[in-house]
């Protein structure tokens, strides 16, 4: 399964490199996970200069290429993957849950550590999306 960078590389959602793409990878999962872009454009500004409207634009990029779907699908195959994102000498630990039928995003997040916990933390939360998926 490719890696969350090498999927954003292989759509081509970005065209300019004025930011690292390390630090657009980690803003878009930033993004999903608090649904604010001043408060991801906040973050990511500890580890380089973002405005709240580049990362807008970072995720109506992403969206135009992966769409996310309102309707409600059966899932039969979901493949995980982490990936470690490093920033100014820290590491952030981006979780994604693909469906693999479909080669669909379900659901990602960032965490600051990689441990048993955090990665039962996301299998349980995917599990409850598909869930909830599934029942309709």
């Amino acid at each position: 399964m490719l890696k969350v960078k090498e999927i954003v590389k292989e759509l081509k959602i970005f065209e300019r490199n004025k930011v690292p793409l390390e630090i657009k990878v980690l803003g878009i999962a930033t993004y999903i996970q608090t649904s604010s872009v001043r408060r991801t454009a906040r973050i990511l500004s500890e580890l380089h200069p973002v405005s709240k409207t580049a990362v807008w634009n970072w995720i109506k990029k992403f969206e135009e290429k992966l769409p996310i779907s309102a309707e409600r699908k059966q899932r039969n195959l979901i493949a995980i993957d982490e990936t470690v994102v490093k920033a100014r000498k820290k590491k952030y630990y981006v979780y994604s849950a693909v469906d693999v039928e479909r080669n669909e995003l379900i659901l990602m997040r960032v965490y600051p550590t990689r441990n048993y916990l955090t990665t039962k933390s996301f299998i349980k939360e995917v599990n409850t999306v598909r869930i909830s998926l599934n029942s309709l």
